[in-house]
């Protein structure tokens, strides 16, 4: 295959043709191209909001951007055969060219097939929180080479589909209800029970926290400077910042008003004494 297989076609298609006609025949092809692709932007169009709410945000835009290269493929084809290209051999470069690419770009072809996986898995959704190695955010766009997300401190963050199959995956927000986990200390000399009846009082006041499941109490273990102490609370996907701050506010508060001890770690640095007398005799 050679350069004039592809455009023998367009050197025969302008023999014998004056300027006009060849102006003519170009404006033609041009408008039917663009009529092509306002149709399947139309199909896109009204596609995407008759499937808007009945799947997923993500296959939603994978389908419409589906349906808008294909429109552009089809427009792109219709051009050649009207101008007399040889599209077999087109293709047949095409072919060749997708291979050479295809070593170039492993990673973006890994990435492409991991993209699919999770389109069909659907492990998150737009609109969620995920936790990927060190990187927590909210999900903006997933995509066939990657995901978008927006952390909590407004950065843009771009994770190849690949990297995000071969890593641990956490969705915090999959779920309508979380718990969240407490772990303190107070000093041995308190009474036990008493603290738990002030920590699920604290808990039932609290709006941000549920009564079902209903919070706990208990004791972890005994650390080297009080009893180590855990406490559970489940909230709405929503109150996690609300519950943690005012829980914890409140725990503090609470405790210095009942005189409730959270002790902190003490080093005692004792210096042996001297003998002065032996000292003075040398």
């Amino acid at each position: 295959m050679n350069i004039e297989a592809i455009t023998g076609g367009i050197t025969r298609s302008l023999q014998d043709a004056n300027p006009m006609d060849i102006i003519l025949k170009l404006a033609g092809i041009i408008l039917a191209a663009f009529s092509i692709l306002v149709v399947f932007n139309l199909i896109q169009f009204f596609l995407g909001k008759f499937l808007k709410g009945r799947i997923s945000d993500q296959r939603n835009f994978m389908i419409k951007k589906g349906i808008r290269y294909t429109g552009f493929v089809l427009a792109l084809l219709f051009v050649f055969r009207r101008m007399g290209i040889d599209t077999t051999a087109l293709l047949g470069a095409a072919g060749i060219a997708g291979i050479v690419i295809g070593f170039a770009a492993q990673t973006s072809v890994s990435s492409l097939i991991s993209g699919f996986f999770l389109l069909s898995e659907k492990p998150f959704t737009v609109g969620d929180t995920i936790k990927v190695d060190n990187i927590t955010g909210v999900v903006l766009s997933v995509d066939l080479l990657s995901v978008k997300l927006q952390t909590f401190d407004n950065l843009f963050v771009r994770i190849p589909n690949e990297t995000i199959s071969k890593s641990t995956l956490i969705t915090i927000t999959r779920f309508p209800i979380r718990r969240l986990d407490l772990s303190f200390s107070v000093a041995y000399k308190e009474d036990l029970e008493r603290v738990g009846n002030v920590l699920l009082e604290l808990a039932a006041a609290n709006r941000y926290c549920l009564e079902n499941p209903a919070p706990f109490f208990g004791v972890d273990s005994f650390g080297d400077s009080g009893i180590n102490l855990i406490f559970n609370l489940w909230f709405e996907k929503s109150n996690f910042w609300n519950l943690k701050n005012s829980i914890l506010t409140g725990i503090k508060k609470r405790f210095e008003t009942e005189g409730i001890e959270i002790p902190c770690q003490k080093i005692t640095i004792a210096f042996a004494a001297e003998n002065t007398a032996s000292s003075q005799h040398r």
